[in-house]
């Protein structure tokens, strides 16, 4: 992993100048305070609670359920024509630091193939985002907390909401989290849902607990049960 430089640190006090790709035009009021109080990184007591937890359910997972479900997902993605069958994108994650995520390809080699019912499939039930736990037992993610961005969108949004933004990388990011729970998950399309994501993201570092942890576990399955397939 290598660490990424904050564009903040050059000129803190830079007018923000926002890339052509951001999908929403830039707001003066974006910047208002997203959460009463700033978040602080875990205390290393909890930090090794959390990772405890991490190791122990990402090696249940990987050993009770991932042993023949991620073959098998592996098999029919080759035949449904997403090879390579694994994604790796590169993506920010705790104190700026810049790992490869990995995913199960949804997008066919041949670009003049349309995206099919399997790959949407994979994405609806985020069967693409189990190679992750992977990255969990490697510790460059959690099976909880602020869901990594790739590192256009993190250079965008934190031009977008300056400062704030950071405090987001003060813990491990998830494969799930208070805002994919809370519905801003997927691309961010509007000021008010990359508001509402770090909203949540603040907040969950602001009141972490493990039963916190277990709460949104148990949810984000109960989402992907009640989901229209």
């Amino acid at each position: 992993m290598k660490l990424l430089r904050n564009p903040l640190h050059e000129n803190p006090t830079a007018s923000p100048v926002i890339a052509e790709s951001l999908p929403f035009p830039f707001d003066a009021s974006a910047r208002k305070k997203l959460t009463s109080t700033t978040p602080h990184p875990l205390p290393i007591r909890y930090q090794l609670i959390k990772r405890f937890f991490d190791i122990i359910v990402a090696s249940v997972v990987l050993l009770f359920v991932l042993s023949w479900l991620l073959p098998l997902l592996i098999v029919i993605n080759a035949v449904m024509g997403n090879y390579p069958v694994f994604f790796i994108q590169r993506r920010v994650g705790v104190e700026h630091r810049v790992f490869n995520c990995y995913k199960l390809r949804t997008i066919p080699m041949n670009p003049r193939q349309t995206i099919g019912s399997w790959s949407t499939f994979l994405r609806n039930n985020k069967l693409d985002e189990l190679p992750q736990f992977i990255n969990v037992l490697k510790g460059e993610m959690s099976i909880v907390g602020p869901r990594p961005h790739m590192l256009s969108d993190h250079r965008n949004f934190s031009k977008v909401l300056g400062r704030q933004y950071f405090d987001r990388l003060k813990v491990l990011p998830g494969i799930t989290g208070l805002a994919q729970v809370e519905g801003y998950e997927g691309r961010v399309t509007s000021l008010e849902k990359l508001q509402g994501r770090i909203r949540c993201d603040l907040t969950y570092i602001n009141e972490w607990s493990l039963w916190l942890d277990m709460q949104l576990m148990a949810k984000t399955l109960l989402v992907l049960f009640k989901r229209p397939k």
